[in-house]
């Protein structure tokens, strides 16, 4: 009997360590939250950059359609993203930036995230931070 509770002890703790890790290894951005490397210049039709304005409010720092010269090369930086979920990480609300990237597939419901200047961004309410890529003020330069 308690070779069978030691078993299944064992069981659990392999099983959780397997969950942990896929949830909290480093993954590219666009494979795990937009789509098919390969299919992001067909399904993505617009990046839209926002920054803090006055009062509180968000102002469009760049806008990236898919007519523009910018958008592949906006597109190619995205792609590049590296990013790991992290635990226990206090995000600074108080000076970041919103990155809207709207698809064909749901125009309505474009991915949203949020990300300070230091790479920690909030994307489905869960923090990740940046581990490779194009900084935002980098991805903001493109559009000058």
């Amino acid at each position: 009997m308690k070779k069978l509770l030691l078993a299944g002890a064992g069981i659990l703790l392999l099983a959780g360590g397997i969950i942990f890790y896929s949830e909290f290894r480093t993954v590219n951005f666009v494979d795990a939250f937009l789509t098919n490397p390969d299919e992001l210049a067909d399904k993505v039709h617009r990046v839209t950059i926002w920054g803090e304005g006055d009062h509180e409010s968000f102002e469009a720092l760049a806008i990236f359609n898919q007519s523009d010269e910018d958008f592949d090369e906006i597109l190619a930086a995205l792609s590049e993203w590296e990013v790991k979920r992290t635990l226990f990480q206090d995000i600074d609300y108080t000076n970041m930036y919103k990155m809207d990237i709207a698809n064909n597939a749901q125009p309505i419901n474009p991915v949203v995230l949020k990300i300070t200047p230091d790479g920690m961004m909030n994307i489905h309410g869960k923090e990740y931070k940046l581990i490779s890529g194009s900084s935002m003020e980098e991805l903001i330069d493109i559009a000058k």
